[in-house]
């Protein structure tokens, strides 16, 4: 019989934080773009600020969500 070797638990949580540090880069690239695209459309249709929080809230909502599927993934 050949015996298994136990799973590496420091293995698993390098890999758990470098998932999460990916998460934590994708968050921030994804509210930067909504703020951008707000600023974008902002100056395209001459708008003082109306599509700026509107699109920062989109992309926080969506970098959240995100967030929640890279967690779900990481505990199963």
């Amino acid at each position: 019989m050949s015996q298994q070797k136990p799973p590496n638990k420091h293995k698993k949580t390098i890999n758990t934080a470098a998932r999460l540090s990916g998460s934590a880069i994708q968050m921030g690239i994804v509210i930067y773009l909504g703020v951008w695209g707000g600023k974008w459309l902002d100056g395209h249709f001459d708008t003082e600020k109306v599509f700026l929080p509107i699109c920062t809230i989109v992309a926080v909502a969506i970098s959240i969500y995100l967030v929640i599927q890279q967690l779900k993934k990481i505990n199963d």
